[in-house]
């Protein structure tokens, strides 16, 4: 696989594509159609490891996130803790207008990782500095 016309290697994201705003001391903004908002972001906070995009096994199989290590009963579910997510960053900088295409790298720029504790309801941030 050889480098993108802008020189940069291959994302390695199939679902990535063109970047949208650069600049001088300004990381580029990516376009990403990955139905998993927080993918590479979402962690267990009791095991301290990233959590894997999932489906709920029964119903109607949402978007989930689950633990690789199997340490939840259930998956978590990716709607509530993506929305909880956008609006954390919402309140940490001035995001609102940022296209929902381009959301997944605004929040890996701002956000180290995304931690879920024993319930969905128990979500903290840990933001990039």
């Amino acid at each position: 696989m050889g480098r993108r016309p802008d020189g940069a290697p291959p994302s390695g994201n199939p679902k990535r594509r063109a970047t949208l705003v650069t600049g001088a001391g300004r990381p580029a903004m990516a376009a990403s159609t990955d139905p998993y908002l927080l993918r590479n972001l979402v962690w267990c906070g009791p095991c301290d490891i990233p959590m894997a995009p999932a489906h709920e096994p029964r119903g109607d199989k949402r978007r989930a996130y689950k633990c690789p290590l199997g340490c939840r009963t259930a998956v978590v579910l990716a709607e509530p803790v993506e929305s909880m997510t956008w609006l954390a960053a919402e309140r940490h900088a001035t995001v609102a207008a940022i296209a929902s295409i381009y959301r997944q790298s605004v929040l890996e720029m701002l956000l180290v990782k995304v931690l879920v504790g024993a319930t969905a309801d128990d979500v903290s941030f840990v933001w990039r500095t």
